[in-house]
């Protein structure tokens, strides 16, 4: 019998995770998730981190659930957590090529290319306000909104599975204004739930660069959720047209929208880094 938690060490283009895999290993049914990930993803006393995610039998018709915690304990949607999610129930023997998982936004298809990449279904986009969430009195798409003074341009905020804030530059975002604005943006009044905050800036046709900023994360290499929120905006406003590239301090991921069933397709790599026993001694 093992002595402690089993884990392994996953990431998607550099967004990284600590993985339970619950269909092997079940947990207590008074296990604090939160705590736990609190401890874990802390990159000092813990094994490090952008969230904690969890590998469990489906309790709807999919094959397999995936659930996500921040490193603050906040439950949430994570895109590039799903591709790990699948990734790891692949090579397990837990699924097939093509599968469904279950997941805090709703049931999600996957299926695993020959290249070894993972395409997966991320349902369609939402400005609305109330399910963004923000208290504007209508969709935020291409706006400006003022904070402390500051007025920002080219704002469009929208859920994308996770609630994403994308502001377009003609440039990256400074370093100043990235450590100033980032965190005030994402707890902004405007954002009752707060906001993840996408930095977007043009590469070249159809592929836009990122710098990200997650609500209860902070900086990260890249954001799966991000990623689809970037290339729906640019769409939407103009700034680009068929899949698009996002490319992030971490790697680069291709996104595909169809307008007219809504429907978001994000293809990207996830891998294994190691496995381990947490031990805790609190």
């Amino acid at each position: 019998m093992v002595n402690g938690t089993p884990f392994i060490k996953m990431h998607g283009i550099g967004n990284d995770f600590v993985v339970l895999d619950l269909l092997r290993n079940p947990l207590p049914a008074h296990f604090d998730f939160s705590l736990f990930a609190e401890k874990v993803c802390d990159r000092h006393l813990g094994i490090g981190g952008d969230g904690l995610l969890s590998l469990e039998r489906a309790h709807d018709e999919s094959d397999v659930r995936m659930r996500m915690w921040n490193p603050d304990g906040t439950e949430d949607m994570c895109g590039n957590g799903l591709r790990c999610i699948a990734h790891l129930a692949h090579v397990r023997g837990d699924v097939g090529t093509d599968f469904t998982v279950q997941t805090l936004s709703g049931p999600r298809g996957i299926r695993t290319l020959p290249s070894g990449k993972i395409r997966v279904s991320m349902g369609t986009p939402d400005w609305t306000p109330e399910r963004v969430p923000h208290l504007g009195p209508q969709p935020l798409i291409e706006s400006s909104i003022e904070l402390d003074g500051h007025v920002f341009e080219h704002v469009t905020s929208l859920s994308t599975g996770s609630t994403h804030t994308v502001i377009f530059g003609e440039t990256p975002v400074s370093e100043a204004d990235f450590q100033k604005w980032s965190p005030r943006l994402e707890v902004a009044s405007l954002f009752p739930e707060r906001t993840s905050i996408m930095w977007a800036y043009p590469l070249e046709t159809n592929r836009v660069g990122v710098r990200i900023w997650e609500r209860g994360a902070g900086e990260t290499l890249a954001c799966g959720t991000g990623a689809c929120a970037v290339a729906v905006a640019a769409r939407r406003t103009g700034r680009a047209s068929g899949m698009v590239s996002v490319r992030s301090k971490g790697g680069e991921l291709d996104i595909e929208w169809d307008e007219k069933s809504g429907e978001i397709w994000k293809i990207g790599p996830a891998q294994i880094a190691f496995e381990g026993v947490w031990q805790d001694e609190n």
